[in-house]
């Protein structure tokens, strides 16, 4: 996926600043928090979607302009997934501790997601908690992308600079559910990081234990009394408690309230179902707006990796599979979304295996550009210089540079060198080599 492993606890600011936005030039008192193109990867199971929904961004992103830093990809790392990880499709990887199931009142529904619960679902709120990022585009790790989605982190920007709005936090933007146009679904999100937020939400999962604050002491947190609990058991009444359901009980005004750019259009996130349901009878419904999608969610099961690829990870850090090893490639018993799924994942197993091979080259060019640090020849040469003695200690400093990586030319040049015996003759390299076995 997404060789070498860097985990991080929280995102700390990208050390890149602008000048014209630091404070430097400006009195601003902080650089610009990055903004982040983010994934969730909860399961080594979709490691295949994830590293190819990573490539996909990748691959489409529109160049940045010279006064802005690109976004950040970044793939948030369950807890309970194995710490092995690869950075080589994305700049970040940010262990994120599991978030424990809500126990509400009905009984039903807790056992409902209890096995959700189990592949980490709830943990992906946590992106709202990292405020080192300005505004975060997130994106499930079972969608492709089609085209350039950089543009999204912009919607929520003042339209001049001169214009002092207070800032949206939480969620920005999302696309529609697919049976519930007023409600929308959670695997494309923008969303601007807020540590009240997150705490505000964990409050009402009953994660936190549930605070206000004080009136006279804004630094000072009280319990709310019961009649100002909400009761944890409305999350479960929709979506039988998901992320989906919760995160629209969060938020009931996303159609109605918000924004007009909070109601992303549907090719932002077309569900790959609404595609198998209905392309049957009305074709025209994927295939006159195909060219208006930007990412497929591939929602439903199975997922497009399943069923083909069934070959375990290689090692700890490549986590790319072997696509011949791993799978006969059947487009022809496929849709044309699992096609072209298909076509982007083998795209990312190529780049994976150039990134890797350039890497190697490169670790390679350092170390022979890497001055060597030569030992000090064991002994220095007699005062009176008999040519046999000098000889043989040039021939044991020549073992010793030898010892060293430095081939044999070089070697015996430089153990010469420092017996002076460079001055003496010009000889051949053969000649030299027999001088110093004391033939000459």
């Amino acid at each position: 996926m997404c060789s070498g492993s860097r985990l991080f606890s929280a995102p700390s600011t990208h050390p890149y600043v602008d000048p014209c936005k630091s404070g430097m030039l400006c009195g601003a008192p902080f650089p610009p928090r990055p903004r982040a193109i983010a994934t969730f990867l909860s399961s080594a199971d979709y490691l295949p979607g994830c590293q190819t929904l990573l490539y996909s961004v990748r691959r489409h992103m529109a160049p940045t302009p010279d006064d802005h830093y690109p976004p950040e990809i970044i793939v948030l790392l369950s807890s309970k997934v194995p710490s092995a990880a690869s950075n080589i499709f994305c700049d970040r990887i940010i262990r994120v501790e599991h978030i424990p199931i809500a126990k509400g009142k009905n009984e039903k529904n807790d056992l409902n997601i209890q096995a959700w619960d189990e592949n980490r679902g709830w943990t992906k709120l946590r992106l709202f908690e990292l405020e080192g990022y300005d505004t975060i585009l997130y994106i499930d790790a079972d969608c492709l992308v089609l085209k350039d989605v950089s543009h999204l982190l912009r919607i929520d920007d003042p339209i001049t600079s001169s214009m002092e709005t207070e800032k949206r936090v939480g969620l920005l933007a999302a696309a529609p559910d697919m049976f519930t146009p007023n409600k929308f679904n959670t695997g494309v999100m923008l969303l601007r990081p807020s540590a009240s937020v997150f705490n505000e939400m964990m409050c009402s999962l009953g994660v936190f234990p549930t605070l206000k604050h004080d009136s006279c002491n804004p630094n000072r947190e009280l319990p709310l009394s019961a009649s100002e609990t909400r009761d944890s058991t409305e999350i479960y009444t929709y979506y039988e408690g998901r992320d989906t359901g919760f995160l629209n009980s969060f938020y009931p005004g996303w159609s109605s309230d918000m924004p007009s750019y909070s109601r992303l259009p549907f090719g932002y996130n077309a569900q790959r179902l609404m595609n198998h349901r209905n392309y049957d009878s009305q074709p025209k419904y994927w295939d006159d707006p195909i060219g208006e999608i930007t990412i497929i969610h591939f929602r439903s099961t199975p997922k497009p990796w399943e069923n083909d690829i069934d070959t375990p990870i290689c090692g700890p850090n490549d986590h790319a599979l072997d696509r011949k090893a791993a799978y006969n490639v059947q487009m022809s018993n496929r849709s044309m979304l699992e096609s072209m799924w298909r076509a982007a994942y083998e795209r990312s197993q190529q780049y994976h295996k150039d990134v890797v091979k350039r890497r190697v080259a490169h670790s390679k060019q350092k170390i022979q550009a890497k001055p060597r640090a030569l030992p000090m020849p064991s002994a220095a040469p007699p005062a009176k210089t008999e040519p046999r003695s000098v000889h043989m200690l040039v021939h044991k400093r020549y073992n010793e540079l030898r010892r060293t990586g430095m081939d044999i030319k070089e070697a015996m040049s430089t153990a010469r060198g420092e017996y002076g015996l460079d001055k003496i003759d010009d000889r051949d390299p053969a000649s030299a080599v027999g001088q110093m076995f004391g033939l000459s």
